[in-house]
């Protein structure tokens, strides 16, 4: 390559470096980042190679330093002059580095041709600059010529104290190369430290192209995991498939449910995991096709011998062109059964004012009846003068009239009518009051008496499906002695009696035929530590452990549909436990019947 050529090179080159740095300041990247070193752009082994072949090509000393002269590389083609005798006293060494700090300095026109400012020797120096900021220096060197004058160099020797025999000796080792030459291989240098400034330039740009990626994925990350995190937080069970029905999505949820972790599950048919669902496939495919979401509701199903109910909804999706569906899955269960309850409720309310009606009803002629009937029972037996004269002028006597009545069995059929009556009357004195709303006030209150008026509405049932009278129930007492007062509301304590007594009575009316024993409550009331102790024991078929765990959860039942809607007990236990302050359990074993335990504080002890 002649003079004018590589004139031309350089020139070049200058103007590509112009080019880069005008883009990088319309990319708002006008300056690298401070910290950014030599090293931060370039692998040192591979610049020390590139370096030690240029020292070994050209035949001169050369070494890559910091702006202020600090060694990057490790000195390539050293003469023994400069690495063993000067450089190892305290003087030359910080001359050196000044020298080479001068020759290394940012010259955008070309190399740095000069003698050293210690020993005499010429060195050239290129600077490597990135984005208009100078980085290193690419320093060499260490070459003599017919312009070296040799006793300013021992002269020098004297100066820095290194011995002058020893220096002459491998002053008279150091190449020699005509100037010429040697501004030729500042040249090439200075080709070098353009290219590699270039390089520099490349690699920060692809450093901050590498680190907007980087702040890219950890931003998609932090965005994938925010909205995995939405999704496995949904109460819903969630799966995403393909147009195929094979699964792409899996939420915690769905995990809870199956067993199987997503990366279980990936790729695989959603009617090989989730059978049940298999019918949706069908549906995906119709929602895809259509563009609209396709939703079941109130779909049921059977869970460990549960029947429950949940929402099927199907919504279509297209990401980066691969068509699929989300298929979202909700369990209504505890909806439906508060809807029916709901209903149920608003049923009661109907019977309980129908009831209430017809009580008043029955209660004006059952009043007629008594009255009657206690007056017919006092005309006739009843000793009075007015009887008596009455009976004398209808031409007999009182006395007569007495023994007709008893000879024919009317007296008993008075007093069975009368007693009939009275015992109609409580049955709808106790329908009344236990229809009738509460004011809610709390007053003290006998426990005995009312758990007795529940026992007696108990006894006024039937059930109709297996025509058995609950009147057929013994009641055997052990009650301690009383009162047992406590401070209540009475129709809600009576409620609580009533659920458990109501249960029991079905319980044991059911299971009779196949047990064969007769149906027995045995009551008992009593004081214990400041409370008023209630027990409530049948001989019916008893409970499972499972089942007496779970009999005072809202909505269970052992009975079938239509019979029980689960929340008897579940009722009584708060009014017990959250209104009166009070402790409830249940007590039971298969086969052994089951006791009711209530605890509630004595008036007086809260």
């Amino acid at each position: 390559m002649n003079k004018d050529e590589l004139e031309r090179k350089v020139a070049g080159l200058r103007r590509e470096l112009a080019r880069a740095e005008s883009e990088l300041s319309a990319l708002g990247g006008t300056q690298p980042p401070a910290e950014v070193g030599f090293l931060d752009l370039f692998e040192l082994d591979e610049i020390q190679a590139i370096q030690d072949a240029f020292a070994a090509a050209t035949g001169v000393a050369s070494i890559i330093t910091t702006p202020d002269g600090e060694p990057i590389t490790e000195p390539s083609n050293f003469s023994r002059l400069c690495s063993n005798i000067i450089r190892k006293t305290e003087k030359g060494l910080c001359n050196c580095r000044r020298s080479d700090a001068v020759l290394g300095r940012l010259n955008p026109r070309g190399a740095t041709i000069q003698p050293c400012l210690s020993s005499g020797l010429w060195d050239g120096g290129a600077s490597i600059s990135v984005d208009g900021r100078h980085i290193a220096n690419w320093l060499v060197g260490q070459v003599r010529n017919e312009h070296v004058d040799k006793e300013n160099a021992l002269a020098y020797a004297r100066e820095i104290g290194a011995d002058e025999v020893d220096f002459i000796r491998a002053y008279e080792e150091v190449t020699v190369m005509p100037l010429e030459r040697f501004k030729a291989v500042g040249r090439a240098l200075f080709l070098l430290a353009n290219q590699m400034s270039w390089i520099a330039y490349q690699n920060l740009m692809l450093a901050d192209h590498i680190r907007e990626i980087q702040a890219a994925h950890r931003e998609v990350l932090t965005l994938r995991n925010y909205l995995s995190n939405i999704i496995d937080s949904m109460p819903s069970l969630v799966v995403g498939v393909d147009a195929e029905g094979r699964i792409t999505h899996w939420n915690m949820r769905a995990v809870a449910a199956t067993g199987y972790e997503q990366n279980e599950v990936e790729g695989r048919l959603l009617v090989d995991v989730m059978p049940d669902l298999g019918m949706e496939l069908s549906r995906v495919s119709s929602a895809i096709a259509q563009g609209a979401p396709a939703i079941r509701e109130r779909v049921p199903s059977e869970v460990d011998g549960e029947r429950r109910y949940r929402d099927v909804s199907v919504y279509p999706l297209v990401a980066n062109g691969v068509k699929g569906a989300v298929v979202r899955v909700d369990d209504i269960t505890e909806k439906v059964r508060i809807e029916e309850m709901m209903i149920q409720s608003e049923k009661m309310v109907s019977v309980g004012g129908l009831a209430a009606g017809m009580a008043h009803e029955i209660n004006n002629p059952l009043a007629a009846i008594l009255g009657n009937a206690r007056l017919l029972r006092k005309r006739l037996l009843e000793e009075s003068r007015r009887n008596r004269r009455t009976a004398e002028e209808c031409g007999t006597d009182l006395d007569r009239v007495v023994d007709y009545v008893r000879a024919r069995g009317v007296d008993a059929m008075l007093d069975a009518v009368i007693e009939s009556g009275e015992r109609a009357g409580r049955v709808v004195t106790n329908m009344l009051g236990f229809s009738r709303k509460t004011d809610g006030e709390a007053r003290d209150e006998d426990v005995a008496g009312i758990l007795d008026k529940a026992a007696e509405l108990v006894r006024s049932g039937h059930d109709l499906e297996h025509s058995y009278n609950f009147k057929d129930i013994a009641f055997d007492r052990e009650y301690g002695e009383g009162p047992f007062p406590v401070r209540c509301d009475a129709s809600r304590l009576e409620q609580v009696f009533f659920n458990i007594l109501n249960n029991g009575a079905q319980a044991m009316t059911f299971a009779m035929k196949e047990t064969g024993r007769e149906p027995r409550f045995v009551l008992r009331c009593h004081r214990v530590d400041g409370a008023i102790r209630v027990e409530i024991e049948d001989n019916g078929p008893g409970m499972s452990e499972e089942v007496r765990r779970r009999v005072f959860e809202p909505f269970f039942t052992t009975k079938k549909a239509g019979v029980g809607t689960g929340l008897g007990m579940s009722v009584s236990y708060f009014i017990v436990t959250e209104l009166l302050g009070g402790t409830m359990r249940a007590e039971s074993g298969p086969d052994r019947g089951a006791t009711f335990v209530i605890e509630i504080p004595a008036s007086g002890e809260r």
